[in-house]
């Protein structure tokens, strides 16, 4: 009986800059009470321990107090919510992943020469609302989540397509494909973060190792659910967990178990499941 770890997966490069920003700000002294917009990263663990050493999570501008720090979270936010937190005094420290950052230039740049954003992504999603809240006109904005709403939004003559960090590459593609046929000037951005692609891959590889998949990461995270969902589409058992006690004991009844994590799972809840696993099979 065994485990066998993804060849990626876990924090990501965006998420790793945004836990450093706020340990660099916690080291600090006396430089003002300590928040973040919305939580940190899509991880309840993680962002209950931050709450233990005093960073409060808020979700409105008017929460926030003069001489606050405030992190903007990897997400982002839309151009108003920072505007808000500025004019009431806050200190703001920008913890956006380069590759939304990314993105909300593009839309930006696409805006400016009167082409239709279209952002394929979850409706809701923080990172969709922090690009299109980034725009002049947000309103103009269409969100495509799927095959049926390329087919059926409605397009101008000239349209640019930016996909969410963490969209599936494959859908994006056939997605893109179905837009482009309906217009005659479309232009698809690169915009899926390279390190989803590469987890996403490392899940399809895994599965052809094992018995069955467990996926690692808050219920909360959108990037964790299509992990997941990935993992079951191969065919074999899968199981989206948010730590070691959730580990279901049907799982110790798999000869080999691969483990995956999205991009805001620690290593040590990695570590952690890997060994409650290890339990179930009785190796430990």
């Amino acid at each position: 009986m065994s485990v066998i770890f993804a060849r990626e997966m876990g924090f990501c490069m965006g998420v790793r800059r945004a836990v450093a920003l706020i340990e660099k700000e916690l080291d600090k002294d006396k430089s003002g009470p300590l928040a973040t917009y919305g939580p940190l990263i899509h991880n309840p663990q993680v962002v209950a321990s931050y709450e233990a050493r005093g960073v409060r999570s808020i979700k409105d501008p008017v929460e926030a107090q003069q001489g606050d720090r405030v992190v903007i979270r990897a997400h982002g936010v839309p151009g108003g919510v920072r505007r808000s937190l500025e004019e009431r005094g806050a200190w703001i420290v920008d913890a956006t992943c380069p590759k939304v950052a990314l993105s909300i230039r593009k839309a930006r740049q696409a805006e400016a020469v009167g082409r239709q954003v279209l952002l394929v992504g979850d409706a809701g999603h923080g990172e969709m609302l922090a690009v299109a809240g980034s725009l002049v006109n947000p309103a103009s904005v269409k969100v495509i989540a799927d095959l049926q709403d390329a087919r059926s939004v409605s397009l101008d003559t000239k349209v640019t397509l930016i996909a969410q960090t963490t969209f599936d590459e494959e859908i994006y593609g056939q997605i893109a494909e179905i837009i482009c046929t309906r217009v005659e000037d479309c232009r698809v951005e690169t915009s899926i973060c390279p390190a989803t692609r590469s987890r996403q891959e490392a899940v399809r590889k895994l599965a052809q190792e094992v018995d069955g998949i467990v996926v690692i990461g808050g219920k909360n995270s959108a990037n964790t659910r299509r992990l997941y969902e990935l993992a079951l589409s191969t065919g074999i058992p899968a199981w989206h967990v948010e730590g070691p006690d959730d580990v279901p004991p049907e799982v110790g009844e798999l000869k080999t178990v691969g483990i995956s994590a999205g991009a805001s799972t620690p290593d040590e809840s990695i570590h952690q499941t890997a060994d409650r696993i290890l339990e179930l099979q009785g190796e430990k």
